[in-house]
């Protein structure tokens, strides 16, 4: 295996480690630790080259936050 691919291995087993920390993180409700490890995903995506990009695993959980965002701005009114 060449240099390249043991790196890009090494990414994708770190990308993998964030995607964990930061679901348990936020079930712990340790929001800060949440942010650092969802943030250190999204780093370690764009060291990817753009064709293996991975989607985002926390976009529902964005999503999710939109909508009560939109209910509460609702309530205000």
């Amino acid at each position: 295996m060449d240099d390249l691919n043991l790196t890009k291995a090494k990414i994708q087993d770190e990308m993998a480690d964030a995607i964990d920390k930061a679901w348990e993180a936020l079930s712990g409700y340790k929001f800060w630790m949440f942010g650092y490890h969802a943030g250190r995903w999204v780093n370690y995506n764009r060291l990817l080259p753009m064709p293996e990009r991975q989607p985002n695993p926390f976009r529902d959980a964005v999503k999710l936050a939109r909508g009560k965002i939109d209910e509460l701005d609702g309530q205000k009114k």
